[in-house]
């Protein structure tokens, strides 16, 4: 991840804590003042995305197109809440550093341009040094070595008063001011909402078989012998009647009761989601900061107090 561009390319993914839990959207990278390699990730945390954590990337690594980290999703929930939109302090960077129990890489700026200058000065001794040893090689004596240890001590003194003077002046500075500010900050909860999984309902239809009875009157028919006696009208049409076999058929019918089924609709069900609000108790603890005034002991003697109360004359 050492190219600016690569490190780009991950804006917008998501961060993975360790053991591979979505954390958040990557909003930016922060790159290394002295060094232009990617140090600093921040995410969108809390809920509805509306807190912003830094995570360094030391240890970072690709998976499956997302960055993983080596912390774990509560540590970065719980980060200094800084602002993400200023570069940030070299006290910002170590209490983050602090926070995720990371060692601090290197030098901080601020460190390195202070041993820069000691180099120097350590530099400039040296080579004043080196002349008054070059002056007594040349005249063999040791009479310029001596003059020149004694214009480096007295311009150390010169150096040293002036410090001094400086740190008087700052001292009577900070007396005179005598009004100290101190700002106090207090946690305040943002309490919201964010929707989660609760549960399925599948709906499905199935088939049951019911058994039914009915009686369903049917009829048959059935052979009925009559006698009856002839008539005039039968004798005269039968004429000359032969004896002799004769065959009839008769066919006969009878009902039976069928069952035919048919399918129809018969009612619709509509299924949908209800929205049902109920309260729900949170609860939790924010911390405080509190401003205490220690008073040192008072080094004044009674005298001291009475002359400082004394009424001016006349």
């Amino acid at each position: 991840m050492a190219p600016q561009k690569a490190a780009q390319e991950f804006v917008g993914h998501k961060l993975l804590d360790r053991e591979g839990n979505n954390v958040g959207r990557i909003e930016q990278i922060y790159f290394d003042d002295r060094t232009d390699k990617p140090t600093w990730v921040s995410v969108q945390t809390g809920m509805l995305g509306r807190r912003h954590s830094l995570v360094p990337l030391q240890g970072a690594r690709v998976n499956e197109g997302d960055l993983m980290v080596p912390f774990d999703k509560e540590r970065i929930k719980d980060a200094p809440d800084l602002d993400v939109d200023r570069h940030l302090s070299v006290e910002e960077e170590n209490r983050l550093y602090r926070h995720y129990g990371v060692q601090v890489p290197g030098p901080r700026r601020g460190m390195q341009d202070q041993g820069d200058a000691q180099g120097r000065h350590a530099a400039g001794a040296a080579e004043e040094t080196g002349m008054a040893g070059r002056a007594t090689g040349e005249h063999g004596t040791d009479t310029r070595a001596a003059n020149a240890r004694a214009m480096n001590a007295e311009a150390a003194d010169a150096r040293t008063a002036e410090a001094d003077t400086r740190s008087g002046r700052g001292r009577a500075d900070a007396m005179a001011d005598e009004d100290i500010t101190m700002v106090r900050s207090e946690e305040q909860a943002h309490v919201g909402v964010e929707s989660r999984e609760s549960g399925r309902a599948h709906v499905r239809k199935s088939v049951d078989t019911e058994h039914f009875e009915q009686d369903v009157p049917v009829s048959h028919e059935e052979i009925h012998v009559e006698r009856v006696p002839l008539t005039d009208e039968d004798r005269a049409t039968a004429g000359n009647a032969q004896i002799g076999e004769e065959d009839e058929e008769i066919i006969l019918h009878a009902e039976r009761a069928v069952v035919a089924k048919e399918t129809k609709p018969v009612e619709k069900v509509r299924i949908s989601k209800e929205k049902v609000t109920d309260v729900q108790h949170v609860e939790g603890e924010l911390r405080k900061e509190h401003v205490e005034v220690d008073r040192e002991a008072d080094h004044l003697t009674e005298d001291d107090y009475r002359g400082r109360r004394r009424p001016p004359a006349g």
